[in-house]
């Protein structure tokens, strides 16, 4: 029973809104609890935006910032500043602590903390990484395997304490007592109002001023639309710069670096829609209800960071790059000028006119343009439904396929519901072209090997761990023997690396095999080798499921075409009869 929770959120805004289903999930599981939010003072101002929150802790890290404050230029001074808000923090006794942020600097701090029950990122007495629970792990490796995951940030977030998100959504307090905005601009009850968010944190993610300007256009001539930009103040020569392209500049109004959260707020909440970037603004606009046409670029991932609320519309370049991976820097960057402003007006002036998003004419499946809605899937589920119909490629299905293993494995489900293979199914087969599924079967044969030598592998690393464990436990257990049979782990461990690396669509199985693995620990050889049997194990099962799970919807999605015939021996056609 928690009492009293800490939860470190030390991100973005953004990331702090997709943390409410899991606050109020925690609320829920433990009615009687306090719990506390840890942020930094970039984002303190959110704080009163999240509810379910008794308390806060800000650490201001930006008073270095100013040199009078730090005139010595001492790290002493930091460092003092930062123990004695940890002994404080120390002493309030917190008996369960979510760590939602992944920095080095972050699992020192709950070392530092010892408070007995950590959910993900910390390190143990030797510094060593660890992470726990299942879905914070599944968190610290979906990093390096973008292409496979379909699982939003707050499903995560929220799974790692074991709150289940189903029919959830993120959720914001309303803004009290703010200051009326309605003489900023002269408006009537026939204006749509439309928000535009054109900054974002990084550059990269930005769809270009020209493009937000000819929208602009667009929408004022043809909706009786009048603009509203926002953004902070660092933001404002993107606004400016937007409003010199425009023609309409008395239908648009600059309010970036103007308002505060709460303006901000009543603002988004006025608006029928907001066009923006990946950022926090998107996640605030969700969260009051304003309807979201997000444009996704560069890093940025739709199925990581989408707003976690149905009825959105999401742009994301169709290229084989996109999104790029985090640490990269991309010196052409394409994938902006793929989303055009026709294609936003279109969607818009539709769900203008008939409340419910269609794709654009202008888009088809050679467009290279990705078009989602966010949804709640047959089985309340949230997920991103696309709107352009492809061809059904491998990674595809390989998504689909790790989304059920994964939602089983995570929360330690032994059985996947026959139902949830049908339905994943049934929504594949009607969002993408699965004609050509002969030729994807194809494709996957060669997956299935690559399945069979992973878990093989997995059987030998259990067997030595048998071995060891033996070896460990016995009277007469040798010393060297029980060496060499670790070297032979260690052998076993690097072919189970490079298989991952060398395969990308079964990287996921075998960076969890390597996440579960850091969180081993001690000095016990026989206790280790029982642990790392059951990190084996995992592997063994996880490899056989994904295996099972892409047989079953191969042939479901079979069954499902249209003239589809039966491979059984009595509709087999055999040559010369």
């Amino acid at each position: 029973m928690a009492e009293n929770i800490l939860i470190l959120s030390m991100t973005r805004m953004g990331d702090m809104i997709q943390t409410t289903p899991l606050i109020r999930g925690l609320k829920e599981k433990y009615p009687e609890s306090k719990i506390t939010l840890l942020v930094t003072s970039d984002f303190a101002s959110a704080v009163p935006l999240i509810p379910n929150v008794d308390d806060s802790i800000v650490l201001n890290f930006k008073q270095f910032d100013i040199s009078e404050n730090w005139e010595d230029q001492s790290w002493i001074k930091v460092y003092r500043y930062l123990e004695e808000s940890l002994d404080d923090i120390r002493g309030r006794n917190y008996d369960l602590l979510v760590n939602l942020s992944h920095s080095k600097f972050s699992a020192l701090m709950v070392r530092y903390l010892d408070i007995k029950n950590v959910i993900g990122f910390h390190c143990n007495e030797f510094g060593d990484r660890m992470t726990g629970h299942p879905w914070m792990q599944y968190f610290g490796v979906e990093v390096f395997n973008r292409t496979y995951n379909e699982f939003n940030l707050v499903e995560i977030f929220s799974g790692s304490a074991g709150i289940n998100v189903k029919g959830r959504s993120i959720e914001v307090l309303r803004p009290q007592n703010q200051p009326s905005f309605d003489t900023e601009w002269p408006s009537n009850c026939e204006d749509v109002l439309i928000g535009f968010q054109a900054g974002s944190s990084l550059e990269d993610r930005r769809w270009p001023a020209q493009a937000f300007a000819n929208l602009a256009d667009m929408l004022i001539e043809k909706t009786n639309a009048r603009i509203l930009i926002f953004g902070v103040e660092s933001e404002n020569k993107v606004a400016e710069d937007i409003i010199s392209l425009v023609r309409n500049k008395d239908r648009i109004s600059n309010f970036a670096g103007k308002t505060s959260l709460g303006e901000l707020s009543q603002l988004l909440e006025k608006c029928e829609y907001l066009v923006t970037n990946d950022t926090g603004t998107m996640h605030l606009a969700a969260a009051l209800g304003t309807k979201i046409v997000g444009l996704f670029f560069a890093h940025a991932h739709p199925y990581e960071t989408a707003p976690f609320s149905p009825g959105h519309l999401i742009f994301q370049a169709g290229i084989s790059c996109a999104p790029c991976s985090y640490g990269v820097h991309c010196n052409n960057i394409v994938c902006v000028e793929k989303v055009r402003p026709q294609h936003l007006f279109s969607a818009i002036e539709g769900h203008i006119k008939t409340q419910s998003w269609s794709l654009p004419e202008t888009i088809t499946s050679d467009s290279e343009v990705n078009v989602y809605e966010t949804a709640i899937g047959f089985d309340m589920n949230f997920r991103l439904r696309p709107l352009v119909r492809c061809g059904l490629r491998v990674n595809d299905l390989l998504r689909s396929a790790y989304g059920l293993l994964w939602r089983a494995s995570l929360d330690d489900k032994k059985v996947i519901p026959g139902n949830d293979f049908l339905g994943v199914c049934e929504d594949l087969s009607q969002e993408y072209d699965c004609s050509d599924i002969e030729a994807l079967a194809e494709q996957l044969e060669k997956k299935y090997l690559i399945l069979d030598a992973i878990s093989k592998l997995a059987h030998a690393g259990q067997r030595l761990c048998g071995k060891i464990i033996k070896g460990a436990s016995g009277r007469k257990g040798s010393s060297p023997k029980i060496g060499r049979f670790g070297e032979d782990i260690t052998n076993v461990d690097k072919e189970i690396e490079v298989l991952g690396f060398s395969n990308p669509e079964v990287k996921p199985l075998t960076d969890m095999f390597s996440k579960r693995k850091e969180n081993v620990g001690g000095d016990n050889i026989c206790l280790l080798a029982i642990e790392t049997r059951k990190c084996y194990i995992d592997l063994i099962n996880e490899s056989e499921k994904l295996q099972e799970i892409l047989k079953s919807c191969e042939g479901k999605l079979s069954a499902l075409q249209p003239g589809y015939i039966s491979h059984s021996s009595i509709n087999v056609a055999v040559p010369g009869r």
